[in-house]
């Protein structure tokens, strides 16, 4: 009898366990990812672009490049516009989620390990508008595969670290990218004959050459550019005469000189009809007062760096007439505390720099009284 009531018990136990319901378990939501609205609760917004997958981009894809340390973007529909991996560890293989992302824009790579193999990836994300590749490891054949990228809008190379070999051969990859509107080739082994594969880049507004083999020739060449606003041509090949050119880029307002040994007072006289420039790096130029007196004319100046020149108090006097000036430059010049009275009427000037010059506090201190609003550094800051 008492094994008969055990067994009784048992199978009413058991009958009582499958008669009961498990409540479902609450959804997970990710955080980063944005779910769709009900339809039904609001009016659903066109896409942006027709070709594009209307879909948020994966958690696992978030997951994946979050974990690479990746800075990112989102746009309202929870997509991810802009991937910033600059300074990570991010190799080849890091890319192999971009391709599968509704609608990336930026990628941004920058001293990575990315390689020829990578830009393959890349070269298959059609929508990229903006992709910066500055110190990677890549050759005239890996940016051929970028040969696709056809709303590329701004492209950023640089050999400063040694890693990238791109030379005039790459270069011809550009031609086919006729929206671009910024180009960096710093520190690469560019010269005329790549930029050659410019002519047609009727867009491009920034070019940055800097420490490149660009000569006269090749500045006679960009001066067909008709859109160009920013010029870099820092450490370059160029002299006085190729400066002349120049003045048919009506549209250019922003032009860095700098260190080159070439150049001098003769070649800065090729800039004074320049009035629609704002902003001149002039450092380290081997010029004097003579050639400053040039820039007199260039009456929208918001910037002016004359660091590292000859230029003394009397040269000052001619700039007295810049009267937009905001940021001014005069370090390791020969100027004095006389020669501040000169900028007393600059009253949009905000940031001048006089360190390693004869000025004194007390002359500093003069022309504080003068124009409130300027900061004056009187000391060098590494």
């Amino acid at each position: 009898m008492k094994c008969r009531r055990l067994r009784f018990l048992f199978v009413l136990a058991t009958s009582l366990c499958v008669a009961c319901e498990r409540k479902p378990s609450p959804q997970t939501v990710d955080s980063n990812h944005r779910t769709s609205q009900p339809a039904g609760d609001l009016t659903p917004e066109p896409p942006e672009r027709p070709t594009v997958n209307d879909r948020s981009d994966s958690a696992e894809s978030t997951k994946f490049l979050q974990q690479l340390a990746a800075k990112l973007k989102f746009d309202h529909r929870g997509q991810i516009v802009e991937i910033d991996l600059r300074g990570t560890s991010a190799d080849d293989s890091s890319l192999s989620v971009l391709p599968g992302l509704a609608y990336p824009r930026s990628v941004m790579l920058d001293n990575t390990q990315i390689t020829d193999a990578g830009l393959a990836t890349l070269g298959q994300i059609e929508s990229l508008t903006h992709l910066y590749l500055r110190g990677c490891a890549i050759s005239n054949p890996g940016l051929a595969k970028l040969e696709p990228l056809r709303n590329l809008r701004s492209l950023r190379l640089s050999g400063k670290n040694g890693a990238t070999s791109v030379d005039d051969d790459g270069l011809a990859v550009l031609q086919t990218l006729t929206q671009l509107k910024a180009l960096s080739l710093d520190s690469l082994w560019i010269s005329v004959e790549g930029l050659r594969h410019l002519i047609g880049l009727d867009q491009l507004s920034e070019l940055y050459l800097a420490e490149t083999l660009v000569d006269d020739e090749a500045l006679e060449l960009l001066s067909g550019l008709p859109s160009l606003k920013t010029l870099r041509l820092a450490k370059t090949q160029i002299s006085d005469s190729g400066l002349k050119p120049l003045s048919r880029l009506t549209q250019l307002s922003s032009l860095d000189l700098s260190e080159n040994s070439n150049l001098s007072d003769e070649g800065l006289a090729h800039l004074s009809g320049m009035s629609q420039i704002t902003s001149l790096n002039l450092y380290r130029l081997p010029v004097t007062d003579a050639g400053i007196s040039h820039l007199a004319t260039l009456r929208n100046l918001q910037s002016l760096n004359l660091d590292n020149t000859s230029l003394t108090d009397r040269g000052l006097e001619n700039l007295r007439q810049l009267k937009k000036l905001e940021f001014l430059n005069l370090g390791t010049t020969g100027i004095t505390d006389n020669g501040l009275r000169f900028l007393e009427g600059m009253s949009t000037l905000a940031d001048l720099r006089v360190a390693r010059t004869a000025v004194t506090a007390e002359g500093a201190q003069l022309l504080q009284e003068k124009l409130p609003r300027v900061t004056i550094q009187l000391k060098y800051l590494k």
